[in-house]
């Protein structure tokens, strides 16, 4: 499995507070990129829990109250790290966010998933302003797609093509009395 660029975004932005919200289209690597988070987090020895909402049982405790994650988790750690996948599947998506937030900030790293922008933001009713980051997951570059394909050789070439360019095009807006 290879690593995407935006893992290290991501592993960074696990020390902030907000909820950190992952939306992309699908099979784009939403759910990859939430277990490879759980495993990071598993060997620096935190307590995570990851659930997705594809479980009806789930999805239907959690649509009747948001407290019921409680059912599923023990809550004895000083902080731990709540990961849900395909968030958008509840009935409202930020009533859930926002009660875990609001009550637990500090002891539970909320850490979701949803599949589309469009229907999450039309399912949030609550903009979750100042609580939320959302990072938009993409397909992979062509860089990622070569390392996919173990073109490593061919990658560092365009990578070097790409900075030979980007330095090239500056040159030029440069004036020629200012060089």
């Amino acid at each position: 499995m290879i690593e995407r660029f935006i893992e290290k975004k991501l592993i960074l932005e696990l020390n902030n507070d907000y909820i950190l919200t992952m939306i992309g289209a699908r099979q784009v690597g939403k759910t990859t990129l939430l277990n490879k988070i759980k495993k990071y987090l598993l060997k620096k020895k935190a307590v995570v829990n990851l659930f997705t909402l594809e479980d009806k049982t789930l999805l239907a405790d959690l649509n009747t109250h948001p407290k019921n994650i409680f059912n599923y988790i023990d809550f004895d750690a000083d902080k731990q790290f709540l990961l849900i996948d395909e968030i958008q599947y509840l009935d409202d998506p930020s009533n859930f966010l926002k009660y875990i937030y609001d009550l637990y900030n500090g002891k539970i790293k909320l850490v979701v998933t949803g599949s589309s922008a469009f229907y999450i933001d039309k399912k949030y009713k609550d903009s979750l302003a100042g609580r939320k980051k959302i990072i938009h997951i993409r397909p992979f570059t062509f860089s990622e797609f070569l390392l996919a394909k173990n073109a490593v050789e061919l990658s560092k070439k365009i990578n070097e093509f790409s900075y030979f360019n980007k330095q090239k095009e500056i040159k030029l807006l440069i004036p020629e009395k200012d060089k």
